[in-house]
């Protein structure tokens, strides 16, 4: 039993080892040979001409004219009204809803608002101080309210106007 394991094994290798040999190597008139045939048939494969096909023509064209870019977000309703080229202020860079109203002042002088910016710092308001990004103005200061007017741009492309309210909050406690 284990002579007939020994002469499989021994067979075995001869096979492996005789795979293992070097390959004659090609003659150079093969190697051109070769490499002609292949240009040969890139040549005739570039002369074939493809089958003239005849212009797709489209079944239905959208028209754009007069509408909504369908692909632009119903977030960005307002469009605001530029200014020309003056940079921002610090309470142009927020929403009117980010303010939050601290306190009014309201006494001989022109009444005064202060209010809170996300970022945390205040901001002492008067009338015609722009604010917001909807080109916003402080028209009145009231007791217990800031009233500010915004101009602009709605979806449809019409000039807008609104007036908003950024309230003083009720107190609480006694």
């Amino acid at each position: 039993m284990r002579r007939l394991a020994f002469l499989t094994g021994l067979l075995f290798m001869t096979f492996l080892l005789s795979g293992c040999g070097k390959e004659a190597p090609l003659s150079e008139q093969t190697v051109a040979k070769k490499s002609k045939a292949k240009v040969g048939a890139k040549k005739q494969a570039l002369q074939v001409k493809a089958p003239e096909m005849e212009p797709i023509v489209p079944k239905y064209v959208y028209d754009a004219d007069g509408r909504r870019d369908p692909f632009l977000p119903l977030a960005q309703i307002r469009k605001p009204i530029s200014e020309s080229g003056l940079p921002l202020t610090p309470l142009q860079k927020f929403d009117l809803g980010q303010f939050r109203l601290i306190g009014v002042i309201i006494g001989r002088n022109e009444p005064m608002a202060m209010v809170m910016a996300p970022g945390g710092k205040a901001y002492v308001l008067k009338r015609g101080i722009k604010i917001g990004k909807n080109a916003g103005q402080v028209i009145d200061i009231r007791e217990d309210a800031v009233v500010i007017e915004e101009r602009f741009y709605d979806f449809a492309g019409e000039y807008r106007t609104s007036v908003q309210e950024i309230q003083l909050p009720k107190r609480q406690g006694v």
